[in-house]
Formats: C-alpha cells, sequence, structure tokens
C-alpha cells in the first residue's frame, strides 16, 4: 500500500492541531510565559550593542558631593538651594540645552523661600522640574474601588521660574522591572505631561522598549561636585545635552531594576541604576526616535505560527529520541532568531509565548506521531524477528562450514577461531586432515566486503576447496587456480577473496604454500626470530586466468606460524590509531612458549582490550599453528 504522507490532505492534517494548541498557548501566557517573557527581554537585551549617548548627560550627587561640598545634614538636598542656584548657572553657562532637578523639592522641604535657585532658574530659561504621581484607593460602601491620584508637585516658586513640572513616573512590570516606557492616558485627562516626552519633544506612541546603558557604554556622569568647581573635565561633557541633576551612589533610594546588568560604582555590579539615570535613558530613547520595537500582535502570531510548522513538519515520525532532539533544535534556532531580532534587528518578540507554544506544538507531536506509528512499529519489529531468526539461522548453517574439532596430529599444536562482527561472517578458516600419509591442510581466507553477501561467497570457497581435498591427488597450485576461477565467475566486478592455502608434511613439518594477496602469515621461532611468509600473487576472482605458485618453507620445532585476517591488523582504538602487524608479532612473540590455543587467545584478548569494544567493526578470524 502506498503511503499518503506525501499528500497535500496529510500535511494539513497534521497542521491541523494548531487551531487550538496555539490559543492554549496564548491562554497558558499569564501563568506560564509571562515570567519567561522577561527573562528572554532581559538575556537578549543584554546582547544589544549601544550607541554612545549624546543627548544627555548626568550630573550627579555622589558620595564625594555630599562628603565635601554639601552642609551637613545633607538631607533634604533641598536645603543647598544656593549650592542648586550656582549649579544651575554653571550649566547655563557651559552650554546645557536643558537642565532637569530630579529631586524631591517640595514647599514643605524648604525653610526659606528659594528665591536664589528660583532667579537661576528663570535666567537660564531651561529648567525642568520634576512631580510624581500617587494613587490612592478607596472603597465606597456600594463595594465599588475607586482610584484617586494625586499629584506630589515642586514649590511653586521653582514651578513658576523654571519651564514646568512633568511627571517622572515610569511603570515597573510584575517582577518589579522596568523594560518599557508606557504612555499614561491618565495624564491626558489630568492635564499633565511626562517629562521624557517633554525633553524629547515627542508623544510616545504606546509602550516602548527602553534603550539601557550597557558595562561598557554608559551614560556619562558628572559629579555635582566637579560641576559646582567647574571642572573643565566635567563641564566639556554638558555642551548641547540635557543635564539631569539627580542622587547616584546611594542604592538604598531611587534605585531602579532594569533588564541589563549595570556598574553601579565601587567595583559593583548589579541589576540597577538610580532613578535619574534611568530618566536620561528613556528620555534619549525617546530623542533616538525609539529604534526598539515590540512586534505587533499579527507579526507575533505569525512568527509562532511558522516555527510551530516548521517544528511539526521536520519532527520525524518514526524516531522519538530523534524527533525529541529535531524539536529542541528548532526551538533553539527559534530563540536564536528571535534574539538576534530583538538584539541585532530592534523587533522585540514575545520569547517566553514563542518558546511556550512549540513546548505545546513538540510535546503533541511526539505524542500524536508515536500513537499514530505504533501499529506500523509493531509490525516491523514482527517482521525484525524473522529476519533476525533468519539471519540466526544462516550463521548456525555456516558455523557447520567451519571445523567443529581441529584434528589432532602428533608434534603439531593447530588453533583456529572465527568471530563476526555481524550475524554472519565473510571470513574462513579451515583444517582438514587427509589421512594415512597425507598431509595437514589448512587455510584462511577475507572475502571483501561483510554480512550475508560475503558468507554467500565464502561457502562457495569452501565448497570448492573441499571439492579438491578429497581427490586422489591434490594439488595446492591447481586448488588455487580452480578457486580463482570459481570466485571470478560467480561474483560481480570488484568482489574478490584474500586466500592462503598451505599443507604441511606430518613427519617432517615441511611447509607448502600459496598466498592469494591475503595479508602475510608471521613465522615466529623459539628464539624469537620473527619471518613474513610474502611470497605470493593476485586474490582470488581478480585475474580470472592468474597462476599461483607454491612456497616451501621448512618448520622446526618451537616454530609458531600464525594466520590472521585484517579484522586483526585494522582494530581501532578510542583515538582511532590501528593494532597493525607490529600488535600481533608483539603478542605471538611474547607467547611463543605457550600453546597455540593460549596464543590465540591472548592475541584475541588483546585486540579487544586495543578497540575496547565488545563487537569487533571487522570479522576477526585466527589460526595458529605449533611445532613440538
Amino acid at each position: 500500500m502506498r503511503s499518503g504522507r506525501g499528500r497535500p490532505g496529510s500535511w494539513l492534517k497534521r497542521l491541523l492541531p494548531l487551531v487550538y494548541l496555539i490559543p492554549l498557548a496564548y491562554v497558558a501566557k499569564p501563568i506560564f510565559w509571562a515570567p519567561l517573557d522577561a527573562r528572554f527581554f532581559n538575556y537578549f537585551h543584554s546582547k544589544r550593542p549601544v550607541a554612545p549617548w549624546t543627548e544627555v548627560v548626568v550630573v550627579g550627587i555622589d558620595r564625594p558631593t555630599r562628603n565635601d561640598l554639601l552642609d551637613q545634614p545633607v538631607f533634604p538636598l533641598s536645603r543647598h538651594t544656593e549650592k542648586h542656584a550656582h549649579v544651575v548657572r554653571v550649566l547655563d553657562a557651559a552650554g546645557a540645552r536643558a537642565i532637569v532637578f530630579d529631586l524631591a523639592l517640595g514647599a514643605d522641604t524648604f525653610n526659606d523661600p528659594p528665591v536664589e535657585f528660583a532667579e537661576a532658574l528663570r535666567t537660564s530659561g531651561k529648567g525642568f522640574m520634576v512631580m510624581s504621581l500617587r494613587e490612592e484607593r478607596k472603597s465606597a460602601r456600594s463595594g465599588d474601588t475607586s482610584v484617586l491620584l494625586t499629584a506630589s508637585l515642586p514649590d511653586s516658586l521653582l514651578v513658576n521660574a523654571s519651564l514646568g513640572a512633568f511627571v517622572a513616573d515610569v511603570r515597573t512590570d510584575s517582577d518589579g522591572t522596568v523594560r518599557r516606557f508606557d504612555r499614561d492616558e491618565r495624564l491626558t485627562r489630568l492635564g499633565l505631561e511626562s517629562l521624557p516626552e517633554r525633553l524629547a519633544g515627542v508623544e510616545a506612541d504606546g509602550s516602548i522598549p527602553i534603550e539601557f546603558p550597557s558595562m561598557r557604554v554608559t551614560i556619562p556622569v558628572v559629579s555635582y561636585k566637579d560641576i559646582y568647581n567647574e571642572d573643565r573635565e566635567a563641564l566639556a561633557r554638558v555642551p548641547g545635552r540635557i543635564a539631569l541633576v539627580g542622587l547616584v551612589d546611594d542604592p538604598s533610594t531611587d534605585f531602579v531594576t532594569v533588564p541589563r546588568l549595570q556598574d553601579i560604582g565601587g567595583g559593583v555590579e548589579a541589576f540597577g541604576l538610580p532613578g535619574v539615570v534611568v530618566l536620561g535613558a528613556i528620555t534619549e530613547t525617546l530623542i533616538r526616535g525609539a529604534p526598539i520595537r515590540d512586534a505587533s500582535w499579527q507579526i507575533a502570531l505569525l512568527w509562532i505560527l511558522v516555527w510551530c510548522v516548521i517544528c511539526m513538519l521536520v519532527m520525524s515520525r518514526r524516531r522519538p529520541a530523534l524527533a525529541a532532539f529535531t524539536a529542541l533544535g528548532v526551538i533553539v534556532v527559534c530563540l536564536v532568531a528571535t534574539g538576534f531580532l530583538h538584539a541585532r534587528a530592534d523587533l522585540v518578540l514575545p520569547g517566553g509565548l514563542v518558546l511556550g507554544s512549540l513546548l505545546l506544538v513538540g510535546a503533541f507531536t511526539l505524542v500524536s506521531n508515536h500513537v499514530e506509528t505504533t501499529k506500523e512499529l509493531h509490525a516491523e519489529a514482527v517482521e525484525n524477528e524473522r529476519v533476525h531468526k533468519e539471519l540466526r539461522t544462516a550463521r548456525k548453517t555456516q558455523e557447520k562450514f567451519l571445523p567443529d574439532e581441529i584434528p589432532r596430529v602428533e608434534r603439531l599444536d593447530v588453533w583456529g577461531i572465527n568471530v563476526s562482527s555481524l550475524a554472519v561472517s565473510g571470513d574462513y578458516y579451515d583444517v582438514v586432515d587427509l589421512g594415512g600419509g597425507k598431509p595437514l591442510i589448512f587455510t584462511i581466507a577475507d572475502v571483501s566486503g561483510k554480512g550475508l553477501p560475503a558468507s554467500l561467497l565464502m561457502s562457495n570457497v569452501q565448497a570448492g576447496l573441499h571439492c579438491h581435498a578429497f581427490q586422489p591427488e591434490f594439488d595446492l597450485k591447481m586448488t588455487t587456480e580452480n578457486l580463482n576461477r570459481l570466485v571470478h565467475r560467480n561474483t560481480d566486478a570488484g568482489k574478490f577473496v584474500t586466500f592462503f592455502l598451505g599443507s604441511i608434511d606430518k613427519e617432517t613439518h615441511l611447509l607448502r604454500y600459496v598466498r592469494a594477496g591475503h595479508d602475510n602469515p608471521i613465522l615466529v621461532s623459539k628464539d624469537g626470530h620473527v619471518r613474513q611468509l610474502e611470497e605470493g600473487s593476485f586474490v582470488l576472482g581478480f585475474v580470472p586466468d592468474a597462476e599461483y605458485d607454491v612456497a616451501e618453507v621448512q618448520l622446526i620445532e618451537g616454530d609458531v606460524l600464525c594466520l590472521y585476517t585484517d579484522g586483526v591488523t585494522e582494530a581501532r582504538n578510542p583515538e582511532d590509531e590501528e593494532f597493525e602487524l607490529d600488535g600481533v608479532i608483539k603478542v605471538v612473540t611474547d607467547h611463543r612458549s605457550e600453546s597455540a590455543e593460549s596464543i590465540g587467545s591472548a592475541l584475541l584478548t588483546t585486540v579487544r582490550d586495543f578497540s575496547q569494544l565488545e563487537q569487533q567493526a571487522d570479522d576477526v578470524t585466527l589460526v595458529i599453528l605449533k611445532i613440538y
């Protein structure tokens, strides 16, 4: 049956749950995603590059000012009217565009009328005062609650001498952090204006994310004391700027939580700034044209829809772990893109809501895909079990091709093993005693490739060898050449067999052999001398009419002959280093005084320890022959 997975209707069916999943995410926003929105805003905002501050300067009443300049007691700050008047005159002469006093200067804070201070403001024509609003909630007998707004105004003498008093209150989010400047429509009804809008000469359009200084690019802050003393370096930062006079260096009063880390002096870093600095940041944000904007609800919804569709379409239906990893990857990429828009493209999207929507969609898709594919997976599991059963049967059949028991010959110790990397092997070894005075025949072969195709070719080689072995006159050369033609006829181009065939006289221990491209066997003498049997010709199946010569070696007491396949020498460790022939030689040399089985077992154990794998990456076959 053809799957309908690629048909348009199937995709629409998969995307249909978005109709209720995304609204569900919006409903859950106040509970779950709004706090995440705030956290994402803080993180992304901290990655924004900040342009140099060119419109404002803060004249800070700092610790040196309080200790060295202002008369004791310092508070209330309204008592230092003569010094405030002098600072106004100095700032005016230095070319300040506007002079703002972000101080509590109510009439009840003055002992005497601030005549000199007012005159300095009137003369400069640049002064602005700050007022604040206070909300009072009153409950009527009917149970209704009314909100009464009252304004805290500076002394009327100062208000009349300046350009007016304006509201400097800034709303905070539910976690107490100032992130946006919100236009307060209530001010219009009360006939009041906000100070940042008045200073910037613009009317804010809705809620505007505020640009805050960074650790490297801070709002210029000069000491009130330096301005009062007409310090040239401090005055050089004043011309053309709005000078905001306020209290700094005192986190216990007028300290505002902001979304990015700030250097508040004295080697202290915190997520906060003095209120006067925040006022300066809001003002310059508006002067710059409010470069950061919150995305409209339509853009935010479209952004969420696009990423949710991507998430649903790319998640694997058949692999839950991969699907979960893919969903996680989509979430990470989406958040990176959302952060990029905030930090580099000046567009703020609701990161928490985006994350929440993707989590809901991802979780739903995981569950629905699991339910949808359970039956298919079960059917495949049944089919896989059938295939595995057949492979196990094939392995048992293949094991019949290998010797059940190594022939016992006086003064000869022979041992062999085949370890398959898959269910069936492409390696082959055999030991055949032809009986009577005939020699002992042994062989090792390695078919190119692995698995079932290689094992089938190996069975051809085994059958061909046995057909020749039990002929009245067994000949190494003729047998090898006939096997070469057999492999060439029965395999595709590029397939071949490396092959070693040897016979040893049971009395004289004369070794006669043919090597057809197989790895060089090693011969280790009793005294540790090592020789490689290098004589040989082409692999089987490569050249159909290849001729193979027979070589001879006289073996003596104590000699150890080791035959191996490339699964031994090419075994790799976690550092991707090969075991190599030197490793084989060392193990055989070190254990040459032991039995053939002990030598082979030591070599097999060393290879496993080297590769640190329970299952080898390639078939491993060994044949060890020792002369006594």
